[in-house]
């Protein structure tokens, strides 16, 4: 079924009836009341204003199987249909012929596409996994004239086109930024930079040329759909004056009037819509004629400029030797001062290289990669359940010692112990136990100091406390939630949430030391105080699929799949009291990989990392609104097999570093870090860098935490031996306007004085060198001698 609206009045004015499913709706570009749809496997064209059916497709050659997005010409003779199977067919609608068909893509994926003038087409669409964007010739489609791959993603790509600038704009649902891309001649694309936002990518539209603020240097205005806003982002070209209407800028566009009625058209004739000139007083003039001659019943006004409200993100493009430079200014509510995390990949020597049979298939549940205060760990590929340790202190070589440990059973969650000295690792799998291994160095075999049994079932969930020396939350696949002490081998609490509510993900709450929030499978965040005996529960969803979690000082935060490749990020109060609600969510991308998030308990901050990509999003998490503020994203490849986040007390503060991470890779662990741009880096940044949470030593054992004593943290302050704190130095604070002067006045003064003490070192060189010369003191010759 397809529907008119008319938006004035917000009335359904026409209901087209068809048998197959409408996947998409084209007016056409010149004729009126002409409307294209793509029906499965039928290309239709509808005269809605006589409402019946003008044109179907009834060859196979003619419509792409399953086909789903259809376009028209530039100038309204053909059609463009493409289909899910890969393939693309064009078609003269009067003639009743394809004239070209061509299979460019991967089948099982939708492709969009835009037209070039009258011949050429723009494709998007999967080639694998990679999204490819081509630009083919009608009289060859199957030959190529120009392509950009953008990489991997899992997101639909669309492509949007303007006409009279030839500047397109390249963007997939889900993504988290666009590529703006000019079309050269012949077809070419050149792809210009890329452009990031805040909030996944739902949609763009192009603003209508007729509501461009011209006199501004607006060229376009892209219209951004996200989940909870829809963001206008103009481009922008500087001018040294905009009092004047630059035309070289605007030509002449498409005016609202049709060239051809529909009837006619379809009869064979032609038409051409008429073009206007975007220069306000030429659009003042033709709304009067308009209006005198009944064309229109009210006078057309352009939009004065001080009704347009600023944007979100402003671009501007500068050309500047042949170039193009963009401009950024960030208006959106509420600012970070990470907003601008910039990520740097370390140096080759800190790495670990050529490791041995790195498993890349990892169970959802396993972190994959697991960083204590000497080793790190990781899943081998060889059956039997094997782990391999190799040495921290040792990056850079060639062929990395690795100790491998063979686990009875395979192994699916595994984590260090923070405190243990002889280096405990945990690990859990389908046996339903839980085994301890004593890892002296790389020399001597592991071996097993404990094997902790109570579980029925495979173990799925594992959590040391940050702060509690050997205490352990461990849960099965059957619901099943026990607290270990892991020096007396003995459970310490027992807690059954049922079969039918399992388990998915859990954590500690750091600053209160006695609760540990669960994520279950119905939806639901529990928080259970283990001091007080008591529950709260905050719905979340229906249901979570997978989920992982983590406490700040202010905030549980829940990443997690709702919904078949839905990813969100939701944010909840810390449980106090009788306060324990949900705050908000956050949409993250499509994927089909979980978000894995890495807390920084001190500032507020989430990472998040995908297992199979090769990005980590930052977050910012507040207890007020905004709830999430989004930061600047990192990536760099390869992709990440896992990734695990380390101690900030290790990070190189004087480099505002804020954090530091290893992540997994084929044969290698690399690390990378995070950290925040900042000019008087001799400086102490204490914004950057509150009190921490000192986590060297335990706050309590796991007998005095069974017996309730008080939990009260230590801090330590990052500031290095004698260096001076940032909010220390005194900064002077003018107003831009009176800065600009003061600078200006200044350096006028210092053009005055430098002439002034030119002229004078002149006049003094000049004083000193007064005396009588010296030809003046010489006796000469004899009169005698000049007589010859």
């Amino acid at each position: 079924m397809v529907k008119l609206w008319d938006t004035s009045t917000l009335s359904c004015t026409f209901t087209l009836n068809v048998s197959e499913q409408v996947h998409m709706t084209r007016f056409h570009p010149v004729a009126e009341n002409l409307l294209v749809t793509a029906e499965q496997d039928k290309v239709r064209v509808y005269d809605i204003l006589r409402e019946k059916e003008v044109y179907s497709s009834s060859t196979s050659s003619s419509t792409p199987e399953m086909c789903t997005t259809v376009s028209w010409s530039y100038d309204g003779r053909l059609v463009c249909a493409a289909g899910k199977a890969g393939e693309i067919a064009i078609t003269d609608i009067r003639c009743r012929s394809c004239i070209g068909s061509a299979k460019l893509y991967s089948p099982n994926k939708e492709i969009h596409h835009e037209w070039i003038g009258v011949d050429k087409i723009v494709l998007a669409g999967f080639k694998g996994r990679d999204r490819v964007y081509q630009t083919v010739d009608i009289s060859d489609p199957s030959h190529v004239i120009s392509s950009i791959d953008l990489g991997t993603g899992s997101g639909t790509p669309f492509v949007k086109y303007d006409h009279d600038t030839r500047m397109m704009f390249l963007y997939a649902k889900g993504d988290h930024g666009f590529t703006y891309c000019e079309v050269g001649n012949e077809g070419v694309l050149k792809e210009n930079w890329k452009e990031s936002c805040n909030e996944v990518i739902k949609g763009i539209a192009l603003l209508p040329k007729t509501s461009l603020d011209v006199m501004s240097g607006e060229v376009v205005r892209l219209m951004i759909l996200h989940q909870t806003s829809l963001s206008p982002t103009p481009f922008i070209v500087p001018r040294k004056s905009y009092k004047d209407f630059h035309a070289d800028l605007f030509p002449e566009t498409r005016g609202p009037v049709p060239g051809i009625d529909g009837e006619g058209w379809i009869n064979g004739k032609d038409g051409y819509r008429e073009l206007v000139s975007l220069d306000p007083s030429a659009v003042r003039m033709l709304a009067e004629k308009k209006a005198e001659n009944g064309a229109i019943s009210s006078k057309v006004e352009k939009p004065k400029p001080e009704e347009t409200k600023p944007p979100a993100v402003e671009v501007e493009l500068v050309e500047e030797n042949g170039k193009h430079k963009k401009i950024l200014s960030n208006l959106t509510e509420g600012q970070s001062a990470y907003r601008n995390i910039e990520g740097c990949l370390a140096h080759k020597d800190t790495h670990y290289h050529g490791l041995r049979n790195v498993q890349s298939v990892l169970p959802q549940e396993m972190d994959g990669l697991q960083v204590g205060r000497k080793f790190g760990c990781h899943l081998m590929t060889e059956i039997g359940g094997r782990l391999a340790v190799f040495d921290l202190e040792t990056p850079g070589q060639n062929n990395t010692p690795q100790l491998e440990i063979v686990n009875v059973g395979s192994p699916i969650v595994f984590q260090w112990d923070p405190f243990s000295d002889k280096h405990i690792l945990a690990v859990g799998g389908d046996c339903a136990q839980v085994k301890l291994w004593d890892v002296r160095d790389l020399t001597t075999p592991a071996t097993l100091t404990a094997t902790l049994e109570g579980h029925v079932s495979k173990v799925v969930l594992m959590s040391y406390h940050p702060a509690v020396e050997g205490l352990l939350a461990t849960c099965d696949s059957s619901g099943v939630l026990i607290v270990w002490k892991t020096k007396q081998h003995s459970q310490m609490e027992r807690i059954e949430f049922g079969s039918d509510d399992l388990c998915v993900a859990m954590c500690w709450d750091t600053t209160d030391g006695y609760t540990l929030y669960i994520t279950l499978k119905s939806g639901k965040v529990v928080s259970h105080n283990f001091q007080t005996k008591s529950q709260k529960s905050v719905e979340l969803h229906s249901e979570i699929r997978m989920a992982r979690m983590g406490a700040t000082k202010d905030v549980v935060v829940v990443s997690g799949f709702v919904g078949g490749n839905n990813r969100f990020l939701y944010v909840l109060s810390l449980c106090r009291g009788s306060e324990f609600a949900l705050l908000g969510k956050h949409d993250l991308a499509i994927g089909t990989s979980l978000c894995i998030p890495f807390v920084d308990v001190d500032r507020n901050l989430v990472f998040l990392a995908a297992r199979g990509e090769s990005t980590v999003l930052p977050f910012e998490l507040r207890a007020v609104s905004p709830h999430v503020l989004p930061l600047s994203s990192f990536s760099c490849p390869p992709v990440q097999y896992a990734v695990t986040l380390i101690s900030k007390t290790v990070c190189n503060v004087m480099d505002v570093e804020i954090a530091r991470f290893y992540k997994l890779c084929k044969d290698s662990v690399q690390r990378f870090s995070l950290s925040v741009p900042r000019l008087k880096k001799e400086y102490f940044q204490d914004d950057l860098f509150p009190m921490t949470i000192d986590l060297s030593s335990p706050v309590l054992s796991a007998t005095d935490w069974s017996q309730g004593q008080e939990y009260k943290l230590r801090r330590v302050d990052l500031c290095p031996d004698g260096v001076k704190r940032f909010s220390e130095v005194e900064v002077v604070r003018t107003s831009s306007q009176h800065s600009r002067i003061q600078q200006e006045h200044l350096k006028y003064k210092s053009h005055e004085a430098q002439r002034d003490e030119l002229f004078n070192a002149f006049a003094e060189q000049i004083q000193q060198n007064s005396g009588p010369l010296v030809q003046d003191t010489m006796e000469g010759c004899e009169e005698d001698e000049w007589s010859d």
